[in-house]
């Protein structure tokens, strides 16, 4: 006498569109993701910040799309690329107190640019950082990159159109940062 319990076969049932509407979601999916890489809508923008030096302490630019202004700004220590790691929060501050740092230019550390410092800076600043600045419009540009040893060096109260900024494509104007921006695609078109 066989004991085995037979064996049969099971018939998967389907439901009718489901398919479709998997296709559909993993269409969608991959469009929100391509429209994300190529950096549309307001994305992550490549290569925009410049650095240089003022009164003897690293200040940073980054051009914004008109009418934006910077409300805040958080520094990392980034970590190194071959290695990997976290990064690790330096500074943030916010409200800024100068017309300065809301069109994009602010001292690395200096608490006295803005209102409130919720996380206070370090005596000093590790050469490779992460930088960012949070708009009023709720953009959040950033770079992280190893900061020259040697950087342009201006006195206090150099007027921005000014200075020449240390940047990944090498020395550039604000007017030359605020170019590359708008022809990232970052900035709404003008009314």
């Amino acid at each position: 006498m066989d004991t085995r319990i037979p064996r049969t076969r099971h018939r998967r049932r389907t439901v009718p569109g489901r398919g479709r509407r998997r296709a559909a979601v993993v269409l969608l999916w991959l469009c929100c993701l391509s429209q994300t890489a190529a950096h549309c809508g307001g994305g992550q923008v490549e290569d925009v910040f410049g650095y240089v030096e003022i009164d003897g302490r690293t200040a940073v630019y980054t051009p914004l799309c008109p009418g934006d202004e910077v409300r805040g700004v958080r520094v990392y220590a980034a970590p190194d690329p071959e290695r990997g790691g976290d990064f690790v929060p330096l500074w943030e501050a916010e409200g800024p107190t100068t017309d300065a740092v809301r069109q994009g230019l602010f001292v690395l550390g200096d608490d006295s640019q803005f209102q409130t410092v919720t996380r206070p800076a370090p005596a000093d600043f590790p050469r490779r950082l992460s930088v960012h600045a949070d708009t009023a419009r709720g953009w959040s540009p950033g770079e992280a990159r190893e900061r020259p040893a040697d950087l342009p060096r201006y006195p206090a109260g150099t007027p921005l159109a000014e200075l020449t900024f240390d940047t990944v494509q090498g020395p550039r104007s604000a007017r030359q940062l605020q170019e590359a921006l708008e022809r990232q695609g970052a900035c709404p078109p003008a009314d």
